[in-house]
Order: structure tokens, then C-alpha cells, then sequence
């Protein structure tokens, strides 16, 4: 049978976990390995959706890249295309700004090392209205922030409380 002394200890085990656990929730990939094969490269188009006129940055995990944006949803590279941009061989990543121009609807970004089985493909959506601000990110941080700082008090607490026993 545990001890209070000891369940104590595995309780505040616990909430230190969970804290920890809180806290790191909102690390996470923005492009998962589910979406399908690209060889080990992977590209991100952020933010996902702009207005007319709106920049967006294409970013990757590797060098040497030729980037295309293309009108469409399903977009495929047209046979001796010109890239939209380029990147350094060598380089262990790039990131590039772009600006949407032209009609709204939807962007299929697609860069690739030419030649190689490196490459994979990401969308941006361009609306026709400006789009308002409403990232709530600064706010789900500080609630995690202070539920974590919550969570680690009740651990700190939980591990020092003795059992107390009445005097007769």
C-alpha cells in the first residue's frame, strides 16, 4: 500500500507532466509527413490564406531550390517553365517572401531541387477582401502559460504536503 508520503510524490509527478505537457502542446509541425511522398523535403506556404496583394513566405528544409507559384488548386509545372524564384545549392534551408498578385483564388507553391526526387508542394489561398486580423496565438500562449505556472505550483505544493496527523 502507497504512503501519503508517496502518493504524494506521484501526484505531483503527475501534474509536473501534465504542466510539461501544457506547455509544449503548441509545438507542433506545420506540415506532417502524412500529406504524402516528397522525398525528405518539405515545403511550407504561410500564411495560408491572404488577400490581393498580401505576401506570403515559402520555406523549406533544404538547398538549391527551384520554387514555382502557380494559378490552382491541383497546379502541376508546365515543361520548361521558368522557376518563380531560386535558391543557393548548399544551403541547408531557404525562405522567400512572395506577394500575391493577380486574381484571387487559390496558389499551388511547388519547389523542388531539378533533377532529384527532392520536392514537395504546399497552397495558399487568395481571397478578393482584405482579411482581418483575428490570431488569437498571443492569447492560447498566455492561457497555457498560466495553467502550466498553475500546474507546477500544484506539483510543488502536492510534494511537500505531509500527512497530519490529529493529536489526541
Amino acid at each position: 500500500m502507497l504512503t501519503s508520503r508517496s502518493t504524494s510524490r506521484l501526484g505531483a509527478a503527475l501534474i509536473g507532466a501534465i504542466a510539461a505537457l501544457v506547455l509544449t502542446t503548441g509545438v507542433a509541425q506545420a506540415h506532417p509527413e502524412s500529406e504524402g511522398e516528397h522525398g525528405g523535403c518539405v515545403v511550407t506556404a504561410e500564411p495560408g490564406t491572404i488577400p490581393v496583394g498580401g505576401q506570403f513566405t515559402v520555406a523549406g528544409n533544404f538547398g538549391g531550390a527551384s520554387i514555382w507559384v502557380l494559378p490552382g488548386a491541383d497546379a502541376t509545372v508546365p515543361e520548361g517553365a521558368t522557376p518563380s524564384a531560386t535558391t543557393p545549392a548548399g544551403a541547408s534551408s531557404f525562405s522567400v517572401v512572395f506577394t500575391a498578385t493577380g486574381d484571387p483564388g487559390e496558389l499551388t507553391i511547388f519547389a523542388a531541387i531539378e533533377g532529384s526526387e527532392c520536392g514537395d508542394t504546399d497552397h495558399v489561398t487568395v481571397s478578393a477582401a482584405t482579411l482581418p486580423n483575428t490570431a488569437v496565438r498571443g492569447q492560447a500562449d498566455t492561457l497555457a502559460a498560466i495553467v502550466g505556472i498553475f500546474l507546477l505550483g500544484a506539483a510543488l505544493v502536492a510534494g511537500n504536503v505531509r500527512r497530519v496527523t490529529p493529536r489526541a
